[in-house]
C-alpha cells in the first residue's frame, strides 16, 4: 500500500503557515484577534442573496454575499432578441459595459464600485481594441484587478464576455 506523500506535504506546508512564527517581535493583541474572529463569524453567517436574471436562463444576474456583489459574465447582447450588436469586438465592449452599468445601477453602484474583472475573449487578437475601450471606462490609475483569457466560444456568438466584483457595503445589524 502506499502513502499518498503529496496529500501529507500540502496539508503540512497549510498548517505550518498557519502557526505564529517563533520569536517574533509582534507583541500579541488580544483585541485585534478578537475583532477579527468577531469579523469572521458575522462575515460567515451572512447568506448570500440571489437576484435572478430576466433572460429565459439558468443563472442570476448578480449574488450579493457579505460586501460583495457579484455580477454574472456580461456580452455585448443587443437586448431585443436579435443577439449580439452588430460591429465586432469595440461596438460589443461598448455594450457590454453598458449592461454591466445597469446591473450595478439596479444595486445603486457604478464602476468605480468594481474592483475585479474576468475578461474573456473569443480572440486573442482583439486584446489591444478591447483595451482601448475598456480603458476608457474606469478612472485613470483605478483600474480594477483583471484576469483574461481567450475562450472557444462564448454565447450568442459574442467576442467578449466579462463578470465582475464589485464592493457594495451592506449596513451592520445592531446587536
Amino acid at each position: 500500500m502506499k502513502t499518498p506523500i503529496l496529500p501529507l506535504l500540502i496539508f503540512l506546508t497549510v498548517l505550518s503557515s498557519c502557526q505564529p512564527e517563533s520569536g517574533s517581535q509582534e507583541s500579541p493583541n488580544p483585541n485585534k484577534e478578537a475583532s477579527q474572529t468577531q469579523g469572521l463569524a458575522a462575515a460567515e453567517m451572512q447568506e448570500p442573496v440571489f437576484f435572478p436574471s430576466e433572460l429565459p436562463y439558468p443563472f442570476s444576474s448578480a449574488v450579493q454575499v457579505g460586501d460583495i456583489l457579484y455580477l454574472s459574465g456580461e456580452i455585448g447582447d443587443a437586448g431585443n432578441g436579435t443577439g449580439v450588436v452588430p460591429g465586432g469586438i469595440e461596438a460589443e465592449t461598448h455594450q457590454m459595459f453598458k449592461r454591466i452599468q445597469a446591473t450595478l445601477a439596479q444595486h445603486g453602484l457604478g464602476l468605480e464600485d468594481v474592483f475585479k474583472c474576468t475578461v474573456m475573449l473569443a480572440d486573442m487578437s482583439e486584446w489591444p481594441t478591447f483595451n482601448q475601450v475598456y480603458a476608457t471606462y474606469f478612472e485613470k490609475g483605478k483600474y480594477p484587478t483583471r484576469s483574461a483569457m481567450g475562450v472557444n466560444g462564448l454565447a450568442l456568438g459574442a467576442r467578449v464576455e466579462m463578470e465582475v466584483w464589485a464592493y457594495n457595503p451592506q449596513k451592520k445589524i445592531s446587536e
